[in-house]
């Protein structure tokens, strides 16, 4: 049968051809490691016009930040995911001249992604110096069945010659300059990783990072029942050779399967290399294309089958979503020591750092999707509590965790504090996914034994870093000073909204499972050292927040000081001064009211039940005028509240911003990585926002609405040990429960009742 189109990504139907950009959207990954689709001859300096590479969740270097006045609390090292060899290079050699040491002319004629099966078809075409042309075909996949495996096949014909062509296949690493003008670059760079290779007969290399001593042990060999190149030294490096005598029209055809080990420190390395490459040989033996691919084909299936959302009506935008959902499966980490690095596992775009968009925008899908995953998102955080402890010592604050703003390894490597370590929502951001994940999943095995405590640390934070105003306007009220909201264009403000309306979320959920957590399992509160003092410090700092408003114009104040300041004049900025931070000193950005991002209205985002329908509009308007939308993470927030605004126009409009962002390259930085935050934000402006879902008592309310260009919207969700499927035409909505017991559910607030495999239909036809 014929492969479905809709899930098929062709290169001669996109919109952008720079090489690139290409590199990363047909990029392979699979939440271990990601790999770019380069031009597979990216040997010769000269020939070198993409970034071609291999990514390691969680492989990464340090390097020193130098600063001029270097402070207390200052994180001393930077980290940036490490850019390794890549597996899919090939040196030809042609009348005596080699691709790594002359240009030869490489054309991309096509490329396809099969987002169904995971399998990557290109198409190259090879031109030597001497003007002889190759056909090169490439089917590649990374597994995912064996996470630590990448498969590539290599079919080579002559097109307009006979005669001799040698091929070798070796591990070359030659470190590449990253270009750090950029904000979404890595911060520095890390400098040559050291390369060993275990003995000289056979291809177990061995990388170690010089700074965060850490290896990786990769090993490849010929895959089964294809042309064989033959193993030997050569250019002093263990390598895979052959030269075939070629006719034109006939096709050699050789492939590698790839071993990726998982990162290990290197005392560990030390004391089990020999047994390492060993796992890493053995899993590359006496293996076939055709069997693995089935094996990661069924992986593939099953992520579909529960995590597929379906629009009608619009064929480039269901390929678009799929695309998007296909990325963020291929980024996410599933070891518990790994999280999603904001470029994914497609470039090393900010270094590879973890961020609060792991949390707050791209977990809500694994949660309600694929929640093994989400858990092990979690897990990662919970393991680095103990850094996020030392964090908070080193700022001074004597209880509680601070989780770091930008990441790898736990420890804070954001270098200017403005926009980084203050930004200390991110503890709340953490305990919010938390409460999400346990509140979806009913997972309390994982609250027990995981989540509480991350949702104590974090609150005792806030009881620390905050404090009860002494005197002026807060008198009495518990305020939370010099801090930065989400919008990264005001900083070090006092009262952040955002920030302090998610601190209270987090002291009331401390409460909340502590005392939920005391009739059962009054040994972990002991262990934790909670009583019931600190439980009613909790609630009484949470129900003493403040939460800035302004009652002239009844709108809610993204700080204390914000609506004081002018405004930025957004209509008279050139457009090619956007990004702001591109263009203007922070100071002066600081000085004016304009938002990079959502902040305030975030908070309206996520609990829609704190304020009434004029409220959220005021809110919405005000807002709206000034932010300038200048990071990939904004547009979908204003989607979902347009959308509950029933503003049918803005919310289509902002979620098509979104959908593609890069398929077209709209931010004009796709080649660094994709945008995994705004692919999380695509989901959740489909779900939350057109799919109308909103958790209500302890259960799901819907109230769908569709854009009249979309004939219908069909998605799955995982609930509470139930699986339910989801769909919303222009009239109706169906709600299917396909396994579990009965769930009672809402319809715009109004109970209804799932019965196992008995659609339930409601008409969407009567007005509001």
């Amino acid at each position: 049968m014929p492969a479905d189109d809709s899930f098929q990504l062709h290169m001669q139907k996109l919109p952008v051809k720079d090489s690139s950009v290409l590199e990363t959207l047909y990029g392979l990954g699979n939440g271990h490691m990601g790999i770019r689709a380069s031009n597979p001859l990216q040997g010769s300096q000269s020939n070198q016009d993409g970034q071609p590479g291999m990514f390691v969740n969680g492989f990464f270097d340090l390097s020193e930040i130098t600063y001029g006045e270097n402070y207390p609390g200052f994180p001393q090292n930077a980290q940036a995911i490490a850019e390794l060899p890549d597996p899919r290079y090939l040196i030809f050699e042609i009348d005596g001249e080699r691709s790594d040491e002359v240009a030869f002319d490489v054309k991309s004629v096509d490329k396809n992604l099969d987002m169904k099966t995971g399998r990557l078809l290109e198409i190259f075409e090879v031109i030597s110096p001497s003007n002889k042309t190759i056909r090169l075909t490439m089917q590649s996949f990374v597994s995912h069945d064996q996470p630590n495996l990448f498969v590539v096949t290599y079919s080579v014909s002559a097109t307009n010659f006979d005669g001799a062509v040698t091929i070798i296949k070796q591990h070359r690493y030659t470190n590449r300059q990253i270009d750090n003008s950029n904000d979404v670059r890595a911060d520095q760079q890390t400098g040559q990783l050291e390369r060993t290779f275990i003995d000289n007969q056979t291809t177990a290399m061995l990388l170690t990072t010089r700074k965060s001593q850490l290896s990786l042990l990769i090993a490849f060999q010929p895959l089964d029942g294809l042309d064989q190149l033959k193993f030997s030294i050569m250019d002093e490096l263990p390598s895979y050779g052959r030269t075939f005598d070629l006719t034109a029209g006939l096709n050699v055809q050789f492939g590698f399967v790839y071993s990726v080990g998982d990162p290990h420190p290197l005392m560990d390395m030390s004391l089990n290399r020999d047994r390492y490459a060993k796992e890493a040989l053995d899993r590359t033996t006496s293996q076939t294309f055709r069997a693995l691919y089935d094996a990661s084909c069924r992986q593939l299936d099953a992520f579909w089958e529960t995590s597929d959302v379906e629009v009608g009506g619009d064929a480039t935008l269901a390929r678009g979503i799929r695309f998007n959902l296909f990325n963020l499966y291929q980024s996410a980490g599933r070891d518990g020591l790994t999280s999603i690095p904001a470029k994914g596992l497609t470039g090393a775009g900010y270094g590879g750092h973890y961020f609060w968009d792991a949390e707050m925008f791209m977990l809500p899908f694994f949660t309600y999707t694929q929640p093994e995953i989400a858990k092990q998102l979690l897990t990662f955080r919970a393991a680095t509590l103990p850094q996020a402890q030392q964090r908070a010592r080193e700022l001074n604050v004597q209880n509680g965790v601070l989780f770091p703003w930008r990441t790898i390894n736990g420890e804070e490597s954001s270098a200017y504090y403005p926009a980084g370590t203050a930004q200390v929502h991110i503890n709340a951001d953490i305990a919010y996914a938390v409460d999400t994940y346990v509140r979806v999943t009913a997972d309390e095995d994982f609250l027990v034994k995981t989540g509480f405590n991350i949702i104590l640390e974090t609150a005792r934070f806030w009881l620390s870093y905050g404090h009860f105003a002494q005197s002026g306007p807060h008198r009495g009220h518990f305020v939370i000073d010099d801090v930065t909201g989400p919008d990264e264009y005001t900083t070090m403000v006092n009262n952040n909204y955002y920030t302090n309306r998610m601190a209270k979320n987090n002291l009331i959920m401390a409460a909340k499972y502590a005392k939920l957590l005391k009739q059962q399992h009054q040994d972990l509160l002991e262990r934790l050292g909670v009583d019931n003092a600190e439980i009613n410090d909790f609630e009484y700092a949470a129900d003493q927040m403040v939460l800035p408003f302004d009652r002239d114009r009844r709108v809610k104040m993204q700080d204390d000081s914000s609506m004081a300041k002018p405004f930025w004049p957004i209509d008279k900025t050139p457009n090619n001064q956007f990004p702001l931070l591109l263009h203007f000193h922070p100071m002066i950005l600081y000085h004016y009211q304009v938002n990079k991002q959502a902040d305030t209205v975030m908070s309206d985002f996520l609990f829609p039940a704190d304020q009434s329908t004029d409220q959220l509009k005021r809110d919405f308007n005000y807002y709206e005028a000034i932010t300038v939308h200048d990071s990939s993470l904004s547009r979908a927030i204003f989607g979902v509240l347009a959308h509950r605004l029933h503003l049918a126009g803005k919310a289509y409009g902002y979620f098509m911003d979104t959908a593609l962002m890069d398929l077209t390259n709209s931010q004009g930085n796709t080649d660094a990585g994709v945008h995994a935050a705004n692919m999380g934000g695509t989901w959740l402006s489909l779900i939350y926002g057109f799919g109308g879902l909103e958790q209500e008592r302890g259960t799901l309310n819907f109230d769908p609405k569709l854009p009249d260009q979309w004939t219908n919207l069909t998605f799955k969700l995982k609930f509470k040990h139930r699986f339910l499927a989801v769909r919303v035409t222009q009239t109706s909505l169906t709600l299917t429960l396909l396994s579990g017991t009965d769930l009672s559910v809402f319809f715009r607030h109004q109970p209804q009742r799932l019965t196992l495999n008995q659609p339930l239909v409601i008409s969407l036809i009567e007005t509001r």
